[in-house]
């Protein structure tokens, strides 16, 4: 439990915010946990009107009532601001105790009569705000419909909100005291025509660059790369035309230049008849 968000001294009031970090805190005796002070400490909280609270009895250790006597003689009470008694007693807590308030106010009392320092540990309570406060209307904008949960907001007809170009936004209550979302500004539709008309021609000349790029990629790239393959053919073929015609060549002066015998007779292949 952190030191910064308890409250040590008697006879304060505290104001709850609406939500964030200082929407909840924590109020314990003086000498928690080591013992209490035979004193009456007050502690008045209050909240949004909207809101409600919420106190959290964490533990409570006070003198029990004795063998002899009646009633508590130290006590803690919880009081709602329309003169309600939510809690009343000297009863051990172990396990959290959860108590809700049904105004934007209570008041917490520990009043110990037992005289000097008492060895028992005191009262620690958490206490929270509780309820999302309504978020006004912006200007061309209303509520339709709003409860503990939900708030439903609508712009006039021809305008919408600036952040998501719709007429209708609903918010949820989460986290006992914030909504998910803000209101933003009702503008008109016109306004949203006349800022994106740039954007749009933009978008244009982009696909229209697209295409000519896409042009280039789906026809003259494959035009050139069968024209470098045609060309290699014709090239190879060439090459193969001549091997062959030279090949032939050297056939054909091998075949003049080899000896007949005829008779024991050397004749040339020209007059071999």
């Amino acid at each position: 439990m952190p030191n910064s968000l308890s409250i040590h001294y008697c006879n304060r009031e505290v104001r709850i915010l609406e939500w964030g970090p200082d929407s909840e805190g924590y109020i314990r005796t003086p000498g928690y946990p080591d013992f209490y002070i035979g004193d009456e400490c007050r502690w008045k909280l209050r909240v949004n009107p909207e809101q409600k609270i919420r106190i959290t009895l964490l533990d409570v250790s006070l003198r029990s009532i004795g063998p002899f006597e009646e009633n508590c003689t130290d006590f803690v009470s919880v009081l709602d601001s329309n003169e309600d008694t939510l809690l009343s007693g000297c009863e051990q807590v172990d396990t959290p105790l959860v108590l809700s308030s049904t105004t934007n106010s209570v008041e917490v009392i520990v009043e110990a009569n037992s005289k000097g320092a008492f060895p028992k540990r005191g009262v620690l309570l958490h206490y929270k705000s509780v309820g999302c406060v309504t978020l006004p209307a912006p200007p061309r904008g209303y509520i339709v419909y709003r409860n503990e949960d939900v708030a439903h907001y609508m712009c006039e007809v021809n305008y919408v909100f600036v952040d998501t170009y719709e007429r209708a936004r609903i918010l949820w209550c989460y986290d006992d005291n914030r909504w998910n979302d803000t209101v933003s500004l009702c503008i008109e539709e016109t306004s949203i025509v006349v800022a994106t008309s740039t954007p749009e021609r933009t978008d244009k000349d982009t696909k229209l660059a697209n295409s000519e790029g896409n042009m280039m990629i789906d026809i003259v790239i494959p035009s050139l790369l069968i024209a470098v393959l045609f060309i290699g053919n014709a090239f190879i073929v060439l090459v193969i035309y001549k091997y062959r015609k030279r090949k032939t060549e050297d056939l054909e002066d091998e075949f003049n230049t080899i000896p007949l015998s005829v008779n024991g007779n050397v004749h040339s292949p020209g007059n071999a008849v």
